[in-house]
């Protein structure tokens, strides 16, 4: 396995996706929705059928998984997986704070992921072992005082709904910051450093893919809501350092209530 290669192919996907999206971001878009609710777009869709177009000429055998158009060849010892506009509510409000995913599978296991924000141009790529933010390796926070941190989500109804809501209150209570500046773009700045925890509640396999090899490059420590390796289903809760996630974990399912 060429990783080399690889790092240079995503690179090239986030370029060609990243030019499309920057140059629609601000229009006035027609948005439909999914049976899930979610909105989609027309460059939620073309933006991954251009990256499946791409990944197929280059790597024929390979297999996709894509928020839009599906799954193919999965049980491909490489399978690419997409998320086009990760923060497609964000995107169509005219809000910088959404991304494109690209991660990198070998035999199931994430081995490669970029994060890429095209209107603001910037880039994550980690690859398990390190992180490069814009091509410079950049390291999570050393923070170890849980009071006091910055704290991010996506949709802090979805952690009250779906998870402890007394926990999750509580660890808001003992953040200085608390914002939703979510979606893939809470992990960037989890990874450089901005932010010491990001949750979900739930994730699909495209929203998580791409990040937890930046994740571990930058050397956070990520699990699911209730320190076990359900990541997805049972959501996402990624910390800058093992002995914050300690800390955090604790206080998110202090009273021991699972959510529905």
């Amino acid at each position: 396995m060429d990783i080399q290669s690889f790092k240079i192919f995503i690179n090239e996907l986030a370029d060609m996706s990243g030019a499309y999206i920057a140059k629609h971001f601000g229009e006035r878009i027609k948005v439909d929705f999914k049976k899930d609710n979610s909105p989609v777009t027309a460059i939620d869709k073309n933006t991954e059928a251009m990256l499946r177009e791409a990944i197929s000429k280059k790597f024929p055998g390979h297999g996709i998984i894509g928020e839009e158009y599906g799954i193919c060849n999965d049980e491909a010892e490489f399978v690419w997986v997409l998320d086009p506009i990760d923060g497609t509510k964000s995107f169509i409000s005219g809000v910088p704070l959404f991304g494109t995913l690209i991660g990198l599978m070998r035999n199931r296991a994430p081995i490669l992921g970029v994060i890429d924000q095209p209107v603001l141009g910037q880039r994550i790529m980690g690859d398990n072992e390190v992180c490069l933010y814009n091509g410079q390796p950049v390291k999570s926070s050393a923070r170890t005082d849980i009071d006091g941190i910055t704290l991010l989500t996506s949709d802090s109804r979805e952690a009250a709904k779906l998870r402890d809501a007394d926990g999750w209150r509580s660890l808001e209570d003992r953040a200085a910051i608390s914002r939703t500046w979510g979606d893939c773009y809470g992990y960037m700045l989890l990874c450089r450093g901005f932010a010491h925890v990001m949750c979900d509640a739930v994730l699909e396999i495209w929203d998580q893919c791409a990040l937890l090899p930046a994740l571990k490059g930058a050397g956070a420590v990520y699990s699911d809501w209730y320190g076990g390796d359900k990541i997805g289903p049972d959501g996402l809760v990624a910390s800058c350092n093992a002995e914050m996630h300690r800390l955090v974990l604790a206080e998110l399912n202090q009273t021991g209530k699972a959510g529905v």
